[in-house]
């Protein structure tokens, strides 16, 4: 079968998993639903324009991440729990591939909408796109570097360490945002700066990935040739030796290349689903439902083997969370826009940049606390222990969050709307100018 056959086949079975909503335009003809899998809608709502896409099905997968993400973590410090809470803390270690894949969904959605604003002025849209990224990762990454490193200092007087041991030159690495690609520093100067260096990877390619992906088949051959590099470049990373394998956690683990599959999961998810996610006049039919249900289980079940459960395939475990990142999302756009708990659930997903920053500082807390009677439960009510120190650590890392937002995240991201985009655009039609006049 050609590929233009397989897609027309895959768009028969997207149509029936979807169904028309009061959100659909009069008149429009049933064809037109599964234009969701065809081409790129061209309403997009004011919400998914302002502070960069909030959808609320995003924000709902947001949550999940960064709870995942704690619980795994909190988990490290409570070895008396049950194998059964055991084994579903370690599958939150892969809130942060949901994370990547609500990362490229976003940007691909963001990109969008510069596009209609500024037409084709591709060189403004990749530099307005760069302050706007900048801003909201670099501030509150270099406060968490200072706050860690002081906190190592101060460990140092107690013969201890808040962080690995790493030196002056993994710190300008993070600085600079290229840890990803150095052992000494991926994971050393601030905990969970990894996904931070790979996100950053990707912020510097995806404005070019976005107008290579314009297209359908555009799209496919992009993601074909980025996912075939990074079979390719992984390959020659993890059989550098005579070993030729990914451990769990690893520098090779956290490696952009490992973690490429993911982004370009979430820029199709983008492409086929948006209207979907953006609840545009469509949603899954019961059918559908029942098929991204089947798919969500089976890929859960797919990651528990292949990654945290049975560890038969890390090099793997990245891309089949992806995968299973996007199924869920899926279904969680499906939720009502009103459920207990929603405020809740929106709120930890606007804040989880600060709540995955500052989580770690918390579950610190959380170790010192072990040693008091907290201790004592753990082991006698392990579940319990868990429960009071997994909403501690949650509550204290959003009221961290919601600080470092109104008093860093909010003020510089403000501050680069208001005064450096202007000059960027006042640059560009200077450049524009000149290069039109005649010598």
């Amino acid at each position: 079968m050609s590929s233009t056959g397989t897609l027309t086949w895959l768009d028969r079975i997207g149509s029936r998993c979807v169904e028309r909503t009061r959100a659909s335009a009069p008149g429009t003809p049933a064809a037109h639903v599964s234009s969701v899998t065809t081409a790129t809608s061209a309403s997009v709502t004011k919400a998914a324009a302002h502070d960069e896409a909030r959808v609320a099905a995003l924000d709902a997968g947001r949550a999940l991440a960064i709870v995942g993400v704690i619980l795994v973590h909190l988990a490290l410090f409570m070895p008396a729990l049950p194998a059964w809470l055991q084994a579903v803390s370690d599958m939150g270690q892969y809130g942060v591939q949901l994370f990547f894949v609500i990362s490229a969904v976003t940007i691909m959605l963001t990109l969008e909408e510069e596009t209609k604003r500024f037409g084709d002025d591709r060189s403004l849209i990749a530099r307005r796109f760069y302050v706007k990224r900048f801003f909201r990762i670099a501030p509150l990454y270099y406060v968490a570097i200072a706050v860690y490193s002081l906190g190592n200092h101060l460990a140092g007087r107690f013969d201890t360490q808040v962080t690995a041991a790493h030196g002056v030159s993994d710190v300008v690495a993070n600085l600079v945002f290229i840890h990803a690609w150095v052992p000494s520093a991926v994971n050393t100067v601030v905990p969970g700066g990894w996904s931070i260096g790979v996100e950053m990877c990707f912020y510097l390619f995806a404005p070019l990935i976005f107008i290579a992906t314009r297209t359908r088949r555009g799209l496919w051959h992009t993601s074909l040739a980025l996912l075939v590099t990074s079979a390719v470049v992984l390959t020659a990373g993890a059989c550098a030796d005579d070993v030729c394998t990914v451990e769990n956690n690893s520098f090779l683990y956290y490696w952009p290349p490992t973690q490429l599959p993911c982004f370009v999961i979430g820029f199709v998810l983008a492409r086929y689903g948006k209207r979907l996610l953006l609840r545009d006049g469509v949603k899954l039919s019961m059918f559908g439902i029942a098929c991204t249900l089947a798919a969500c289980a089976v890929l859960l079940a797919l990651l528990y083997a292949t990654g945290s459960g049975l560890g038969l395939a890390h090099w793997l475990a990245p891309t089949v969370a992806a995968c299973a990142a996007a199924a869920l999302l899926l279904l969680l756009a499906q939720l009502p826009r009103r459920y207990p708990g929603a405020r809740i659930v929106a709120a930890f997903g606007q804040n989880s940049y600060g709540l995955y920053i500052w989580s770690f500082v918390v579950i610190l807390v959380v170790r010192v606390a072990l040693k008091t009677p907290l201790d004592a439960l753990d082991h006698r009510v392990p579940v319990l222990g868990f429960a009071i120190a997994a909403v501690f650590a949650c509550c204290a890392s959003y009221v961290a969050a919601r600080i470092s937002a109104t008093r860093i995240e909010r003020p510089c991201a403000q501050w680069a709307r208001q005064v450096l985009l202007p000059r960027v655009a006042r640059v560009e039609r200077i450049e524009r100018v000149s290069s039109e006049t005649p010598d």
